[in-house]
């Protein structure tokens, strides 16, 4: 019965539209057309009989521009997802101003991954299935083309943190900029690296939800060392920059795994 339907409906719709596209049908082509069109191609079908097959190979596949790709994706974010992103980082700078270094460290260690959380999450949920299965049969590999849209994500929470850092600089006390940088900035691409490594993995719901544990981790810990230093470990200035140079290096190695695995994927359906 609902395949009845169905085909009902799709007789109606073929009624609806015939008018419409009857202006577009266009008169069978004659045999004299189709010798006047082999005759236009023929000089292109002699320069591929030129060619050898390793050439037309090569030029029919052609490894993907991951750089090209990131130009073109940036158009995928409208320019309300922009807007806001820059919003939230003038409230975070001007709020942060009014507190003492620590307190700012922690702003910046709660506020960026969160940013960046939710820039993956608005990312996934807008590329919605049919948008996917289309990009699916592109050279491009879908996975790749999530991935060039988290790294756009990435890059602008830097540029904006370290243009809201250097702000912070001149307008607080006893500030140094590399240590400041180090604290958020360290975190923040270990989180990130985490969910790309865990999303080409096991998906992006399970990327996510491993991401907002660690940063819920990363989160309490630092709130506790900066709230009572030295109640639950002692850490000198050198070994916090050693773990927070280790955290950049993991995070790093963890985005270009994902990258290597991202090539090999042919869906992100999950």
């Amino acid at each position: 019965m609902k395949e009845h339907n169905q085909d009902q409906e799709l007789y109606q719709l073929e009624d609806e539209m015939k008018d419409m596209f009857s202006s577009y049908v266009v008169k069978t082509p004659s045999s004299q057309d189709t010798k006047a069109l082999l005759a236009a191609l023929q000089p292109a079908f002699n320069e591929i009989g030129k060619e050898t097959a390793e050439d037309l190979g090569y030029q029919m596949v052609q490894r993907p521009s991951f750089l090209s790709q990131l130009k073109a994706q940036v158009s995928f974010y409208q320019w309300h997802f922009w807007v806001a992103s820059t919003l939230i980082f003038v409230m975070l700078t001007l709020f942060s101003s009014n507190y003492i270094l620590n307190e700012a460290i922690l702003f910046y260690q709660f506020a960026i991954p969160l940013s960046m959380l939710v820039g993956v999450f608005y990312t996934y949920q807008t590329w919605n299935k049919q948008m996917r299965t289309i990009e699916g049969i592109t050279p491009f590999p879908p996975a790749l083309l999530l991935l060039s849209r988290m790294v756009i994500i990435l890059a602008m929470n830097m540029v904006m943190g370290i243009v809201s850092s250097i702000y912070l600089s001149f307008n607080m006390d006893h500030f140094k900029l590399l240590p400041f940088l180090l604290h958020w900035i360290a975190p923040a691409l270990l989180i990130y690296g985490i969910i790309a490594y865990v999303m080409m993995r096991k998906g992006v719901k399970k990327g996510l939800a491993l991401g907002m544990a660690c940063w819920i981790g990363l989160m309490m810990a630092a709130f506790m060392y900066q709230a009572s230093p030295g109640t639950f470990m002692t850490l000198t200035y050198t070994q916090v920059a050693g773990i927070q140079g280790a955290f950049v290096l993991l995070g790093a190695l963890l985005l270009y795994l994902s990258y290597k695995k991202s090539l090999e994927l042919q869906t992100m359906f999950r």
